[in-house]
């Protein structure tokens, strides 16, 4: 949804310090856990192998938590951890801003219409796929 340059105003007005790669898999996720990362992969459309590197570095900083899947002992999920979860406050305020920001000379009226919209949609996305 965002350019390139949108999500580095968004990382840098959070204070996080996270590279695009590793901001991009944390929301995702968050937005999808417990997610084993090959799942993601597919979600993702990526390759697993370009998720491992973001995946430990997000460990390493106490963003994400591994456990085994109950489904297959020898796999495992990733959720997001505490201060995974407070990462991805601060990401979701800067990103906030950032749309505030780009939506301020809009009226009123063109917002609502948007958000109308993007509504409609939505739910179109829903009943067609």
């Amino acid at each position: 949804m965002f350019s390139t340059a949108a999500r580095r105003r968004i990382m840098a007005a959070s204070g996080l310090e996270l590279s695009i790669g590793d901001y991009t898999l944390l929301a995702q996720i968050s937005q999808h856990a417990p997610v084993r990362l090959s799942v993601l992969a597919d979600l993702m459309e990526v390759d697993k192998s370009t998720l491992t590197p973001p995946a430990k570095r997000l460990e390493a900083r106490g963003f994400i938590v591994r456990e085994p899947d109950p489904a297959d002992a020898r796999a495992q999920l990733v959720s997001v951890s505490r201060a995974g979860k407070q990462a991805v406050r601060k990401l979701w305020q800067a990103r906030a801003a950032i749309v505030a920001e780009l939506m301020e000379d809009w009226s009123t009226a063109d917002i609502k219409s948007l958000a109308t919209r993007l509504a409609a949609f939505a739910e179109a996305i829903e009943k067609k796929g």
